[in-house]
């Protein structure tokens, strides 16, 4: 797996999380929770030993799309009014990747870490995680009122089960265990 294709996935469960806020809240309600709590989300410092990605000695087999345009073209298959297209490109998670100088085409690493190569967890798992957590952190930073907060959480929560789930099973790991 490609990292722009990753960032897809990411996009892609982000893209659904807002779509989800905006229907639980409604959506000029949840557009002034974005306004509002936009400067406080701060981009995550990316973790390089959680970025499991070797870059590719030759690009020609990614294809002769440029990975930016792969994004561009999947962020628009979204069908999210531009506001929330606006909220989506600047999802800090996302963000720390793109302003990074990883290489888009780079592929994800299949090699575990830990003693003699044997780690309960390995990298790209950790990653994954990391991004969920990263999800939950989001979230959390939106000012949602105590009194409804779990259920938005909630809410929230759906897409990322299934971009976990996804990604797991595209790197070829079982998307088995435990969801925190």
């Amino acid at each position: 797996m490609r990292l722009v294709e990753f960032l897809t996935y990411l996009l892609e469960a982000q893209a659904e999380t807002l779509k989800r806020l905006a229907a639980f809240f409604g959506e000029d309600v949840f557009l002034e929770m974005l306004e509002n709590s936009g400067d406080e989300i701060p981009i995550p410092a990316l973790d390089r030993k959680l970025v499991p990605f070797e870059s590719l000695s030759d690009h020609s087999s990614s294809g002769s799309r440029s990975p930016y345009m792969e994004l561009e073209g999947a962020v628009h298959e979204f069908g999210l009014p531009a506001v929330f297209e606006f909220h989506l490109w600047a999802y800090p998670y996302y963000r720390a990747f793109i302003e990074s100088d990883l290489d888009l085409n780079s592929t994800i690493a299949t090699t575990h870490g830990g003693f003699g190569g044997l780690a309960t967890v390995d990298s790209s798992t950790q990653l994954i995680d990391e991004a969920v957590f990263q999800a939950k952190e989001w979230i959390k930073k939106l000012h949602i009122p105590p009194s409804i907060a779990v259920p938005a959480e909630a809410a929230a929560q759906l897409p990322w089960i299934r971009f976990r789930t996804q990604v797991l099973k595209r790197i070829g790991k079982r998307p088995m265990g435990a969801v925190t």
